[in-house]
C-alpha cells in the first residue's frame, strides 16, 4: 500500500511540474505574440516640423532634417519642393538632396480610410501586380509591389532584387482622413521606403 501511495504522489509531482512547464511555455510564446504585434516606435532623430497650411493642408508633416549652404555661406534648412495645384487635395513632395525621398500626399476629407481598404485597392490591380506584405501597424503598411510574371519577363529571383518597396500611411487629423504613400512612380529600396514610411506615420 506505501509502494501506491507513493507512486501516486511521485506521478502527481510530475503532472505538476509538466502542467507548470506548459504554462511557462504558453506564457513564453504570448509574449512572442505581444511582441510581434508591438509597433515599431517613430524616430524623430533626423526629422523636423513642416506645416502644410500655406499649402491648403491643415497638418504637419515631418521632413528629412537636411541642411544646405546659401550663397552668403550660411547654414539653411532645406524645404521639399511641393508640386500642388490649387484648390485639389493631392501633394507631390521630394527633397532635392534625396532622390530616394519622393511621397505622395491626399486629402479625402471625411471618406473614410484604411489599411484593410489600402488593401482592397491592391486586389483590384492584382492581375498586374504582385503584393507582398512585410510590416503592417493600425495606421501603416509597408509592401513589396512587383509585376507578375505574366507581366514581365524576369525570372521571380531577378525580379526580387528589384528596389519594388512602397509604403502607405493613413491618418485621420482634426476629422479629416489623409493618406501619405511612396509616390507611385517611383521604385525604392526598403530602407528608403523605412525613412519615409517612419516621418509619414508622424504626421499630425
Amino acid at each position: 500500500m506505501k509502494k501506491i501511495i507513493t507512486a501516486l504522489a511521485i506521478s502527481s509531482l510530475f503532472i505538476a511540474c509538466g502542467s507548470e512547464k506548459e504554462e511557462t511555455v504558453e506564457n513564453q510564446e504570448d509574449k512572442v505574440l505581444e511582441d510581434d504585434s508591438q509597433e515599431k516606435p517613430i524616430d524623430y532623430s533626423e526629422l523636423r516640423e513642416f506645416p502644410m497650411s500655406d499649402y491648403d493642408l491643415e497638418a504637419v508633416l515631418f521632413i528629412p532634417q537636411k541642411h544646405y549652404i546659401d550663397g552668403d555661406e550660411n547654414d539653411q534648412l532645406e524645404d521639399p519642393l511641393i508640386d500642388h495645384a490649387e484648390g485639389e487635395a493631392f501633394w507631390d513632395l521630394s527633397m532635392r538632396s534625396d532622390k530616394n525621398w519622393k511621397i505622395t500626399v491626399e486629402d479625402w476629407a471625411d471618406v473614410e480610410k484604411s489599411i484593410a481598404l489600402e488593401k482592397e485597392i491592391h486586389k483590384e490591380t492584382a492581375e498586374v501586380y504582385d503584393y507582398n506584405y512585410i510590416e503592417e501597424g493600425e495606421d501603416y503598411l509597408l509592401y513589396q509591389r512587383a509585376l507578375t510574371t505574366g507581366g514581365t519577363t524576369m525570372d521571380e529571383k531577378t525580379a526580387s532584387k528589384l528596389p519594388n518597396f512602397h509604403f502607405v500611411v493613413v491618418k485621420k487629423i482634426n476629422g479629416t482622413y489623409i493618406t501619405i504613400k511612396s509616390n507611385d512612380l517611383g521604385e525604392f529600396r526598403k530602407i528608403s521606403v523605412e525613412k519615409m514610411m517612419n516621418a509619414a506615420r508622424a504626421m499630425k
